[in-house]
């Protein structure tokens, strides 16, 4: 199977490109840098198609030639490209916490992704799969070059204090997934059959209360780690309201740290409600395997 990974440069996208790789398909890269493959990668792609950026259609449509499945960071111009190359596996841009039920405007990062879904299921032919795996370890944790879930973004995790600040009583639970492990679901997803009947899938490396992860994380490095209580829900609630308020959508980074941590609160998951069953072939990784495999963090 060829897939295509618009993306491939990124850092979900080399995990992406590793695990198809290592089922034997062929994997074919949509990027504005070529450069920044991996030398190992690089020398095995079926191709690599040059963007010069999202709208670059002739680019685009060039990609999708022969193309049999699609996993992107991308959402509206790859899937018409898709309908028109006549692409039935399309893995949407999805990997967050599950937004089906959120009405619009719950949280300002999702609404693209909820928005797509209603359009792609109002005009398109071809179902779209999309996977939730709540919050990426790598995100959460503040893993240099992997996004910041830190004090200075109202986040939760202080990577250079090693503290841990705590809404409500510390018992909500993280749903979380390393990158690797969310790239072989993905891979083990959009090439079995059945991929072009498309569907949602809850997954994740594991399930942890705030109060484990801290307890967890001190025995793996030899250390305290501090938590510091930031007050109960409903003031999280009232906090979250006022920063909504007075700041500037167009800038929600400086306050999303507050909606991000009511979701955690508000939208956990139970283990029986993981896809588990349908993917027994993926290794999941464990909590401590993560912190030994990162010893910076």
């Amino acid at each position: 199977m060829l897939i295509l990974i618009p993306g491939i440069t990124g850092n979900l996208g080399k995990h992406l490109t590793h695990s198809a790789l290592i089922r034997g398909h062929q994997v074919r890269g949509l990027g504005r840098d070529h450069s920044k493959l991996l030398l190992d990668i690089k020398n095995k792609l079926e191709n690599f198609i040059e963007t010069s950026s999202y709208y670059d259609i002739p680019a685009i449509e060039k990609a999708m030639q022969g193309v049999d499945a699609l996993q992107l960071d991308g959402q509206l111009i790859l899937l018409r490209a898709a309908e028109k190359a006549g692409v039935k596996r399309f893995h949407a841009s999805s990997w967050n916490y599950d937004w089906r039920p959120l009405p619009l405007s719950t949280l300002e990062s999702y609404s693209p992704y909820i928005s797509f879904h209603h359009h792609a299921s109002l005009t398109s032919t071809t179902k779209p799969i999309y996977m939730f795996i709540g919050v990426f370890a790598e995100v959460y944790i503040s893993c240099p070059g992997h996004g910041d879930f830190s004090p200075k973004n109202h986040g939760e995790w202080d990577p250079e204090r090693k503290e841990l600040s705590i809404w409500g009583d510390g018992e909500q639970v993280l749903w979380w997934t390393m990158e690797r492990d969310a790239a072989e679901f993905s891979v083990e997803t959009v090439t079995r059959e059945g991929a072009e009947e498309g569907g949602g899938f809850v997954v994740c490396s594991g399930l942890v209360s705030l109060k484990e992860l801290a307890r967890e994380y001190g025995e793996v490095r030899g250390c305290d780690v501090k938590i510091v209580r930031k007050g109960g829900v409903e003031e999280l609630e009232r906090t979250t309201i006022k920063a909504r308020e007075e700041g500037d959508r167009k800038k929600f980074w400086e306050y999303i740290g507050y909606l991000y941590s009511l979701l955690i609160i508000q939208n956990g998951k139970k283990w029986e409600e993981i896809d588990f069953l349908k993917f027994p072939d993926v290794k999941r990784t464990s909590l401590r395997e993560f912190l030994e495999r990162n010893p910076d963090i």
